[in-house]
């Protein structure tokens, strides 16, 4: 029977998380689908906003904020305690329209080898509207690419080295064969690691292009140069685990430059357009 869980991760932004829950509502969610709010706040506040606003709605405090993979591990394990067949993770800043779950779920029927399945992500950047579909990495270098398009011109479903789990559902047998998210990772890659481990266990990643959702990037940061810290600190984490002596020298080398010529970068845009 299928049974799918919903988790969304809940920090200091309740508007957000409220915003995306009456979206989930709104569309086409089959029977047996559960919504789970986890909260990883600093504060009280957005637990006793979002407790209040859907008492109907399962909401589960961590102790402490000690990132999305520690967070969302929460939720997965109360998912899978309750029979989940599949686990949705879904980021509060994203919203859904009409038709949205059950495409996914129909794709792990058509595609058995599918572990992990996601939606094609709309996102603004530089005042533009691009489609976010999978990625690959270079191994040089451990970048991530991302692949952004302005059009989105891909029709049928299509396999990529990893997805984005702003929003992603995965089947059970991915979780009970390797495990939950890393929680090595604080913020960044954790999804890009999960997906890896993933393919080596013989699961492959999928974008379904018939399902697109709106994603609001980078709305917990007030500044873009925020992130970089925690990104960089993640990327430094993934070399070290996925490339071994002396493939790994480059790689630190180069990222080390990256993120300082990023920093610089986005500085300089976000002073000239403030």
């Amino acid at each position: 029977m299928t049974k799918v869980f919903i988790l969304i991760l809940n920090y200091n932004r309740h508007q957000d998380t409220t915003k995306c829950i009456r979206a989930l509502k709104k569309s086409n969610l089959p029977e047996n689908t559960q919504i789970i709010i986890i909260d990883n706040s600093t504060t009280n506040h957005s637990q006793k906003i979002l407790s209040q606003t859907f008492p109907k709605i399962k909401l589960i405090k961590t102790p402490k904020n000690n990132g999305f993979a520690y967070g969302n591990n929460f939720g997965i394990r109360y998912a899978l305690k309750n029979k989940a067949s599949h686990i949705m993770i879904i980021n509060p800043d994203v919203t859904v329209g009409k038709s949205f779950l059950k495409p996914l779920l129909n794709l792990f029927k058509t595609k058995p080898q599918a572990g992990l399945v996601a939606p094609a992500h709309q996102h603004q950047q530089n005042k533009q509207t691009f489609f976010g579909l999978g990625g690959k990495i270079n191994w040089q270098t451990t970048k991530c690419e991302h692949i952004n398009t302005k059009k989105l011109a891909l029709k049928k479903s299509k396999n990529y080295e990893f997805v984005s789990f702003a929003c992603v559902l995965i089947k059970r047998e991915v979780f009970e064969k390797i495990g939950l998210l890393n929680e090595l990772y604080f913020m960044y890659l954790e999804d890009v690691d999960y997906c890896l481990t993933a393919g080596k266990a013989d699961f492959k990643c999928y974008i379904e292009p018939s399902v697109k959702i709106k994603h609001n990037t980078s709305s917990s940061f007030n500044i873009p140069t925020q992130k970089l810290k925690f990104s960089f600190v993640s990327q430094f984490k993934f070399i070290n685990r996925w490339l071994k002596f002396p493939q790994n020298i480059y790689a630190y080398v180069y990222m080390t430059f990256f993120y300082a010529y990023l920093y610089i970068l986005w500085t300089y845009h976000y002073h000239k357009n403030k």
